[in-house]
């Protein structure tokens, strides 16, 4: 369904006024969830009256409003990279809750494959990953006792209720700060034996921050 001009108009005067606030703060400003998905709907009915002029021959009006999606895009370009800007110097660092609040679902899963990719190569200048693939190889289910043992050392233990097929069982190694993901927020510490998304798991093993269990 195309948006209308009066809500094409509100939400080119909001990108302008963000523009203006990404441009004069150094902090992260909170952003609406759905701001990303408006913009694309805004750029999508604008497109889809420009075929309409197209198809009508109406080449003046054809132009204006193609002028006026480059106007938007333009706009957005600058909003895009002063914000994403601030995320990227972010990403070297911890990820508190405080910023993950201030974020829109893209912005989170973009934080946390930076920081993903920070981690990594923190490791590897170290020389960690290669120790820890050493130190830990793929481990096998606990047994039922080896659980019960575990929670009189009071070691944290997380299972999710969901084990569809591209969910994987690892065993956390160390804490982790808390991880933005598109599915909910994860605080994973030491010793949790959790269900995963295959992709997230991965990534956390690569990083030698958790082994797979073989079930």
């Amino acid at each position: 369904m195309s948006l209308t001009q009066a809500q094409i108009d509100k939400f080119t005067e909001e990108l302008k006024s963000m523009l203006r606030v990404e441009t004069k703060s150094r902090k992260i400003k909170k952003l609406d969830h759905g701001f990303y998905k408006g913009l694309v709907e805004v750029l999508t009915s604008l497109r889809f009256e420009a075929d309409g002029y197209l198809h009508s021959n109406d080449i003046t009006n054809y132009i204006k409003v193609n002028e006026r999606i480059k106007n938007i895009e333009s706009d957005f370009k600058a909003f895009f990279e002063k914000r994403f800007e601030k995320i990227a110097v972010l990403s070297i660092y911890d990820i508190g809750l405080e910023l993950i609040e201030l974020l829109t679902p893209e912005e989170r899963d973009f934080l946390t494959k930076l920081h993903v990719g920070m981690q990594d190569e923190f490791n590897r200048i170290l020389q960690k990953t290669e120790e820890k693939k050493t130190e830990m190889p793929l481990e096998t289910a606990p047994t039922k006792e080896a659980v019960v043992s575990q929670n009189e050392r009071k070691p944290l233990i997380k299972e999710d209720a969901s084990r569809a097929q591209n969910m994987v069982p690892v065993r956390i190694t160390e804490d982790q700060p808390p991880i933005a993901q598109p599915d909910r927020n994860y605080y994973l510490r030491s010793n949790d034996i959790v269900y995963l998304n295959e992709s997230f798991a991965n990534l956390l093993v690569k990083r030698g921050s958790a082994v797979r269990i073989n079930i």
